[in-house]
């Protein structure tokens, strides 16, 4: 049996083709427990030193959350779902697409804390004035 050049090339180019299909499928599958962070928490409390998020991968089927602590120094892992790692991870996006610095996410402020304070200034200082008015008469 004689094998022409052409048949050949062409069976050796669909075999090579063959064999890349099947090694691009093996690299996307997804193989359980191959996540950085086994354990996740919901949130920190204290500064934070490093902020690393990593996207969706072959190896972990969810997003991964990691921070480091100024105090500790330790990783921690936050779970993506919960209210802390969502607001990091919308930061981290968006300091990426801006083209800003990520140490930006790291300073949290507190919300509401800065109105009360002035409110209850405002207050006291009206407390005062009323005082010393009717004193004065």
């Amino acid at each position: 049996m004689k094998l022409c050049p052409q048949s050949v090339r062409r069976l050796a180019f669909l075999s090579l083709c063959f064999v890349l299909i099947t090694v691009r499928k093996s690299h996307s599958t997804f193989v359980p427990g191959r996540c950085l962070c086994p354990r996740m928490q919901p949130g920190v409390r204290g500064q934070l030193k490093e902020l690393t998020v990593y996207p969706k991968s072959p190896s972990c089927d969810r997003v991964t959350v990691i921070v480091t602590l100024k105090s500790t120094n330790d990783p921690v892992c936050l779970n993506p779902e919960a209210m802390m790692g969502k607001q990091l991870i919308r930061c981290w996006n968006r300091a990426h697409k801006l083209g800003r610095d990520v140490t930006l996410c790291l300073k949290r402020r507190r919300r509401g804390r800065g109105r009360q304070r002035q409110r209850s200034r405002q207050r006291s200082r009206g407390l005062k004035r009323k005082a010393s008015s009717s004193n004065s008469q």
